[in-house]
């Protein structure tokens, strides 16, 4: 029954990946180190829902041959179960359970039992806007190829697609929720793995919304490949450390991309982060890193693109920041490291103020910003350099591509702004450009709170070809360099 194009899943320590033998044949010659965990292309699998097929049932043979002992409970309906209610109890731990296409109104079930739900075809599973559609409150409970929908909206409870509680070691994959208050809500759930995921929320009021993927106090998670949006924030976790978030997409979420607070040494890799009403808050965090994500189009009086409050030891790394009102904006941090970003066409690039000391600005690439820093911190506390600034008028007579002079990006209208609001109508008038123009032939004017004592003449390589990463081009780069 297994797809003859398809080898078995291949496990490379973190995920397993079906490889077509045809598409790793004609192009194993041009990419060689070129691996393929979703082929479209393939001139067999003509379409996305063939591809799931063939997956599903590689699946489903790898289960039942593997399992020894373990038994199969098919519902459809012309089953004799027709409904999850009718299976979960007949159930025995390691069972699995195939659901066949279809629509499966008002379900609401309590998993209790370590199975696997295998859903074939995409069948439906509709909360009738009546609550939680699924509930796990065990371990090693796994769910794929499902849609849920329609969970509606409570004042007392956190309605939710899939809700784990006490369920440690469970994997989400392939699923959709739609319409759904909460996509996926793991509470005390360490070890959770949620691949290929798209969670779609109504874009409804604020206060009648949930999170896409929503994680409290569930340690060392797994959050890979997954597209959130509509909802209130696209990725939320508190008390959750040790977590990997990698090569999601986050967009158009009523107030944050990404919000996580008290959780310390998670990585977050490969991201993209677009059009949401905040941006991204990272908050009371110590060991983040941060690296190869694209934060863009966050507008607002209160957005920003990444929002860096109270976190220590953390790195910011080979990111791009594009058309947020502020790319970052960083209050109370220490020991945190800026380097090898791009900020391109931000209303302030970087908004650093005073209560953050040991930040490390370095080898970053500044263009067409309108203002590149605005800044009340001493000199002391931040360490600025190598750095490429567009607004830099400076020479290389010993021609090493670096400045002879130092730059100072905080400008005094960019103070002025930030004290009187209104004074951004005069931006771009003759006083401004005559402003600038001083400040050039007496830099003793600007504010010595930064100073870059090397600015680089040129771009950095990686700033000509930094574009922001779609949903179908997310594979990052380490700053594994980076200390």
């Amino acid at each position: 029954m297994v797809c003859a194009e398809y080898e078995a899943p291949k496990s490379d320590g973190c995920r397993l990946e079906c490889i077509c033998r045809s598409c790793i044949s004609r192009s194993s010659a041009a990419h060689p180190r070129r691996r393929y965990p979703f082929v479209a292309g393939c001139a067999t699998l003509r379409s996305h829902a063939r591809l799931r097929k063939c997956l599903s049932l590689c699946i489903v043979t790898l289960i039942t041959t593997s399992a020894a002992g373990s038994g199969v409970l098919e519902v459809c309906p012309n089953c004799p179960l027709r409904t999850l209610e009718q299976a979960l109890p007949r159930a025995k731990p390691g069972d699995t359970i195939l659901l066949a296409p279809g629509h499966y109104p008002k379900t609401h079930v309590v998993i209790t039992v370590p199975v696997t739900i295998l859903g074939t075809g995409r069948p439906v599973l509709d909360g009738g806007s009546q609550g939680t559609i699924i509930t796990v409150q065990c371990g090693n409970v796994h769910l794929h190829g499902m849609k849920f929908a329609n969970t509606g909206y409570s004042s007392l409870e956190e309605y939710a697609a899939i809700k784990l509680e006490n369920a440690p070691g469970c994997t989400i994959g392939d699923v959709e929720t739609e319409n759904c208050a909460f996509g996926i809500a793991c509470y005390h759930s360490p070890g959770t793995t949620i691949e290929n995921a798209t969670c779609r929320g109504t874009g409804a009021v604020e206060s009648l919304s949930g999170n896409g993927v929503h994680l409290w106090k569930s340690p060392g998670c797994s959050i890979e490949r997954c597209t959130v949006s509509n909802h209130r924030d696209g990725l939320y976790f508190e008390f959750s450390s040790g977590c990997r978030i990698e090569g999601n997409e986050s967009s158009y979420n009523m107030r944050y991309g990404l919000h996580f607070m008290f959780s310390d040494s998670n990585i977050y890799r490969g991201n993209v982060f677009h059009h949401n009403g905040a941006g991204v808050a990272v908050m009371y965090s110590r060991f983040v890193r941060m690296e190869s994500n694209a934060f863009r189009d966050n507008w607002g009086p209160s957005s920003y693109g990444l929002l860096l409050k109270d976190i220590s030891g953390s790195i910011v790394c080979g990111n791009v920041f594009e058309q947020n009102t502020a790319g970052i904006y960083m209050e109370g941090s220490d020991n945190t490291s800026v380097v090898s970003n791009t900020f391109r066409s931000n209303g302030w690039a970087l908004k650093l103020f005073g209560s953050s000391v040991g930040v490390h600005l370095a080898k970053n690439t500044f263009i067409a910003n309108t203002f590149d820093v605005l800044s009340n911190a001493s000199q002391s506390s931040v360490v600025c350099r190598e750095n490429y600034w567009d607004h830099y008028r400076g020479y290389d007579l010993d021609r090493d591509g670096y400045g002879d002079t130092p730059y100072r990006p905080v400008s005094l209208f960019s103070i002025l702004i930030e004290r009187v609001p209104t004074a951004i109508l005069l931006l771009r008038s003759f006083i401004v450009e005559l402003l600038a123009y001083m400040e050039r032939a007496i830099p003793s004017m600007i504010p010595p709170t930064i100073e870059d004592g090397r600015p680089r003449m040129k771009p950095y390589a990686s700033a000509a070809h930094a574009t922001m990463p779609g949903i179908n081009s997310r594979r990052p780069q380490r700053c594994d360099d980076i200390n």
